[in-house]
Formats: structure tokens, sequence, C-alpha cells
């Protein structure tokens, strides 16, 4: 169902301040009073407590080399046809680069935005690494260890890994506070070795059809402490966070888990989290693993992934970050950030006429017109803002077209390459279109473009940021 962003975004404010009016229930009733005025949406907009909303268009990526041209240079192992599904048959320019870089033994930095696929960055090569492992018969021991700064992360990563590696005899677990310590404490259902990725699909739909709570383990998973310690029964794959493993490294009976460690591969998910006096400890914590598993710096690949590290300003911080990070020297971290598509506009574009129609209006119209299939309401919002018709056929099609001869959209799609507070883009667009733009008209643009599409491709991808904080004490 389509919505109109920025009311939607007001509609999360005003519940998050009515949140902390709750939170602070002052007896006395002119302090309750002062409170509620400091926090009614109008307030709140000269206050600290909220910035935004912000208005940016994100950009399709550059499509990357197929999954079987990875896999028949061998940059992939053979049985990744299978894990990767096929809608996903190309890999993105940036993840094509990191998976090269990380193959190649390069300690490699992926800064690419929210959305943008860094996970299948370093787990594709991870997992064919494993694979080999498994087709050349070797040893057991930890190959990989993910760090994420929270739990939640970790445990998004288990559900994701449990579908990869069913079937595939990699042995994988999570060490985090909540793991199990014993065996017998480990509930749900667990597979019985043999059963394939199919198996394990069938089975995880069918409890989801009957809503049975309980969690399907594939027979890969190793679910409790107890068992990742036995000899032979390490994970091949371990997902845990800063705080565990500092345990892990100190605490004796935890020897045996990292017992035959090969730590190919270290990584840490959101890096930028790790910073100041946590990055610094973390850093030590590092070359405590390395040391502990008697792995050279040049014997593990280490991966560092984050949406926000990158410093326009300075784009050889993060090389510096890595190096220090990881203990490596700058020159042999490779930095991975993201590569686009370039959009096709016409080359005669005209700004459209002022709408005849209150802008208002048009916009809630527009909003529920994208929802019609048939495409006849969209055609009389198009109407409405430009006086004139699209053309016979696909509507959506025929609205990418006819968008794509839009000034005005044009100069949007320029104007938000950054996160732009609406209000100053009325002000820029009136002066560029010499006419008034409103922000609805432009947020009815914004709909529209989100709905054209051209070769399976939208013409504009609007993204909305609000930042709201709360009140963290009130005396």
């Amino acid at each position: 169902m389509a919505l109109n962003p920025i009311a939607f975004t007001e509609k999360v404010v005003r519940s998050f301040l009515r949140y902390q009016l709750t939170a602070y229930p002052f007896a006395d009733e002119g302090l309750h009073g002062q409170m509620r005025r400091l926090l009614s949406l109008d307030e709140t907009r000269k206050s600290p407590l909220l910035k935004g909303p912000y208005i940016s268009l994100s950009r399709p990526f550059r499509q990357g080399a197929s999954v079987e041209a990875l896999v028949a240079e061998g940059v992939l192992h053979p049985h990744m046809r299978q894990r990767i599904p096929p809608e996903f048959s190309h890999v993105y320019g940036h993840q094509e680069e990191a998976i090269r870089a990380i193959r190649q033994g390069k300690t490699t930095l992926i800064s690419t935005g929210t959305g943008s696929g860094k996970t299948e960055c370093f787990l594709y090569p991870i997992v064919s690494k494993c694979l080999e492992l498994r087709d050349k018969g070797a040893g057991p021991g930890i190959s990989a260890v993910i760090v994420y700064p929270m739990n939640a992360l970790a445990e998004d990563q288990l559900i994701r890994l449990r579908s990869l590696l069913a079937g595939t005899g990699i042995p994988f677990g999570m060490y985090v506070g909540k793991t199990p310590e014993r065996e017998s404490e480990v509930t749900g259902k667990p597979l019985e070795p043999g059963k394939s990725r199919a198996d394990y699909e069938e089975t995880l739909a069918r409890f989801r059809r009957e809503r049975k709570p309980e969690t399907v383990y594939p027979a890969e998973e190793v679910c409790s402490r107890e068992m990742m310690r036995r000899p032979g029964k390490q994970p091949r794959i371990l997902l845990t966070n800063v705080k565990q493993l500092e345990l892990l490294l100190t605490r004796e009976r935890d020897v045996e888990l990292f017992a035959g460690a090969r730590l190919d591969f270290l990584v840490f998910d959101e890096a930028h989290t790790f910073t100041g006096a946590q990055g610094a400890e973390t850093a030590c914590l590092i070359r405590r693993l390395r040391a502990f598993c008697g792995v050279r710096e040049t014997e593990t690949v280490c991966v560092a992934t984050s949406a926000t590290i990158v410093d326009r300003e300075n784009p050889g911080a993060a090389r510096v970050f890595a190096s220090r990070f990881f203990g490596l020297p700058e020159q042999d971290v490779a930095t991975v950030g993201e590569a686009y598509e370039h959009e096709v506009w016409d080359s005669e574009r005209a700004f459209p006429p002022l709408p005849k129609k209150d802008p208002h209006e048009i916009l809630a119209a527009c909003v529920k017109a994208v929802e019609d299939v048939e495409g006849q309401a969209v055609r009389r919002v198009y109407r409405d803002l430009t006086g004139r018709d699209l053309k016979n056929g696909g509507w959506a099609t025929a609205l990418h077209e006819a968008m794509s001869q839009n000034e005005l959209a044009f100069q949007l799609s320029e104007a938000l390459t950054r996160p732009r507070e609406l209000h100053d883009l009325t002000r820029e667009l009136t002066e560029k279109a010499g006419r008034p733009v409103t922000e609805a008209e432009i947020l009815a643009w914004l709909t529209l473009g989100a709905a054209a599409r051209s070769n399976g491709r939208t013409l504009l991808r609007p993204v909305v940021h609000g930042f709201v904080r709360g009140i963290s004490g009130a005396v």
C-alpha cells in the first residue's frame, strides 16, 4: 500500500512524543502542561529532539558479474549455483569487487548503503571456502568468525545461515549470551543428518502453516556451547559478539572451541560502532585472537562493513581505520564503495505547467492512484498535474517515458543526490521552474516517479529520513 511518506513520518514522530510524555507523568498540573506543550510537534520542530524530514533518492546499483561467470572463473565454488537464489543471477558491481578482493586474500572494508547487500559480499566467499574445505576432507576447526555489535543482528544472520547451509555438511553456530549451555536445553525441531535444504524449508513452511512456535534446526547447526566445545564438533562459521569473544579467549572451559581453528576469515559487521575506547579494546582483541589461534596477520582475511564509515572529504580515512583496527599496512587494505547505473533521461525535457488543481488534492489522489493496477487513476492524476495524457499501452512504461522528458523530475533527481529538507527543495525548484513549486507537488512527482518503470527499473527511488531523540531524564 502506498503512503505519503511525510505524513507517515509525522505520525511516527507524534507517537514517539506521546510515549515520551507518558514516560514522565508529572503529578503537578503546571509541570505536566509545560511538558505537553514542549513535546507538541510544533515546538519539537524548533528543538534538538527532531531533525528532518530529509528526502534523498537511492540510485540503482551497477550490475556485476553473473554467478555463473564467477563460478566458471573459480571465484565461487560450483555448489554456490544451487545456494544463491536464481532470481539473483547477477551480483551488484560492489559485491563482485568485494568478493574478488576477499577471494584474493585482501583485508577489505565494505562501505555501502543500507540494503546494498553487504552481507553477501563476505558470506559468499566464506561459504565457498567452507565448501572447498568440505570437498578436501579438511579437519574440523573454525574457519570464519563473524562479529556483530548486537545480538539481534547475529540472530538475523543465523536464520539466514540455516537456509543457506542446510544440507551442505558445513557446521555453523552462534555463541552469544542466550546460547544454551547444554544440548539438553536446546528446544525446537532438529532435522536428521543428511536432510537437504528442501527438507529444511518444507519443514519450516509446515511449522509456519500450523503456527508452531518451535525453531527448526538443520543438522549442520551446532546449537549448544557444550557441543561447540567437543573435539571435532566446532562450527566452521561462528557468529558472536565482542563481549562473548572476549570471554571465549579467557575462560578455560572454552579453549577447545578454538582447537584447530584455521581463522581464514574475521568479519566485523557495522564496524563504525567500534570507535574510541571500545574500538581500541576491540583492536587488541583481534590481535589476541590471532595469537591465540596461532595464525599470522597475512593468514586471516579481515573484513569490515559499514554504511557510514566513509568520509567524503577524506576518502583515505576508511583505509586508515581498517589498517589500525586490523593491524595491517594501509596499502594492503581494499576499500569497496557503491557503483551506480546511469539513469537515462530524454535529451529534450521541459518543465510541466502549474497544476490547475490544488496540489494537496492531487497528492492525496496520487498516493491512492499508484495502487490501481489498471492505471486509470494514474492517468487521471498525471492529467491533473500536467494537463496532458499519457500514451496508450502499459501505464507504468508510459509514465516512465513521460517523466523522463520532465525537467522538474530531472532537477529533483539532481538535487536529491544527497538528503535535503523539503522546504529547501521548494525554493530551489521554484527558482529553476520560474513558477511556484509546492511541497505537495514535489511529493506527487516523487510518488509517480517511484511507480514509473522501464525494463523492471523504477525512475525515482525516494527515501525519507527522520531523526528523533528521546529525553534521557526530566527533573
